[in-house]
């Protein structure tokens, strides 16, 4: 995801567009995943309904923030 000031909206749109598909192939369920220390994408996600289903925990060495940062929109895939 790009940074800066229009990633919160660009973020939105991805997410949207993944919704999209999804009910066009009849899904039921989306799944994605992100970092809670990723704040921003954490509570865009909560807001669309998304809920907790698997916890993990990301170690950085040095303990600094690195990519888990609240402005940082990025998804995973941890399973």
């Amino acid at each position: 995801m790009r940074p800066g000031p229009a990633a919160g909206e660009t973020f939105a749109r991805l997410l949207d567009a993944c919704e999209d598909l999804a009910a066009a192939r009849g899904l039921a369920r989306l799944v994605a995943g992100v970092n809670t220390a990723r704040r921003e994408a954490y509570r865009a996600l909560l807001a669309r309904g998304f809920r907790t289903e698997l916890q993990g925990l990301a170690m950085d060495r040095p303990d600094e923030a690195a990519y888990n940062r609240p402005s940082v929109y990025a998804i995973d895939d941890w399973r």
